[in-house]
C-alpha cells in the first residue's frame, strides 16, 4: 500500500485536509470537527501526518496520533513558507504541510503530555494574571496621583491597602471619613 503524507489546516470547527501520494498526487477535502471520528477511521497505520498548532490542536492529536505512524505539530510562525505565502488558503496550507512532510522538512514542535500540557497552560495563565494585577496597580496609582494622592510604592502591596482611600487608614473609618 502507498504511503500517504497527510497536510491538515486546523481551525476552530472545521479543517482541510490534503493527502498527498508518494507518486506526489494530492487529494483535498474539508472536515466539520464534529467528523473527526470518521476522519481517523480514513487513516492507516503507515500515515504520516502534519497538523497546525493552534489552541485546540491537542484535540486533534490525541485522536490520531494512535491511528498514524507519525504526526507532526508545526508551529507556522516558525514556518515561513506557510506564514509568508502570498496565497494563504487553506487548501494550499495543507498542501504545502503535505509536500514539505514528504520531504520531512517540516519544523516540528514537540508535544507535551496532558499533564505537562495542563501545567504549562496554568502557569501561563498565572503568569498574565500576575501582569494584569500590576498593570491594575499602576492604573489605580496613576489615577490617584492624577488627583494629588501620590501613595508610596508599598501602598499598593497587597498586605497594606489601605480601606479607606481618603485618610489611608488601614481600618474601617466610615465613621469619621463618611
Amino acid at each position: 500500500m502507498e504511503k500517504r503524507y497527510i497536510g491538515i489546516d486546523w481551525h476552530r470547527n472545521r479543517f482541510t485536509c490534503c493527502i498527498r501520494l508518494e507518486n506526489e498526487r494530492t487529494y483535498l477535502t474539508e472536515w466539520e470537527l464534529e467528523d473527526l471520528g470518521k476522519f481517523v477511521k480514513k487513516l492507516r497505520p503507515s500515515d504520516e501526518v502534519a497538523v497546525e498548532i493552534t489552541g485546540n490542536t491537542r484535540l486533534f492529536f490525541d485522536a490520531v496520533a494512535e491511528h498514524v505512524a507519525r504526526v507532526v505539530v508545526v508551529n507556522t510562525n516558525h514556518f515561513p513558507v506557510i506564514r509568508q505565502s502570498v496565497k494563504k488558503t487553506d487548501p494550499n496550507d495543507g498542501r504545502t504541510l503535505a509536500l514539505y512532510l514528504s520531504k520531512n522538512l517540516l519544523p516540528e514542535v514537540r508535544m507535551k503530555d496532558k499533564e505537562r500540557g495542563q501545567l504549562a497552560s496554568l502557569t501561563q495563565t498565572r503568569d498574565k494574571l500576575v501582569k494584569l494585577r500590576t498593570a491594575l496597580k499602576n492604573k489605580i496609582n496613576n489615577i490617584l496621583s492624577a488627583r494629588g494622592l501620590n501613595l508610596p510604592k508599598e501602598a499598593l502591596a497587597k498586605k497594606s491597602w489601605p480601606r479607606c482611600w481618603s485618610c489611608r487608614s488601614t481600618r474601617s473609618c466610615a465613621s469619621s471619613c463618611g
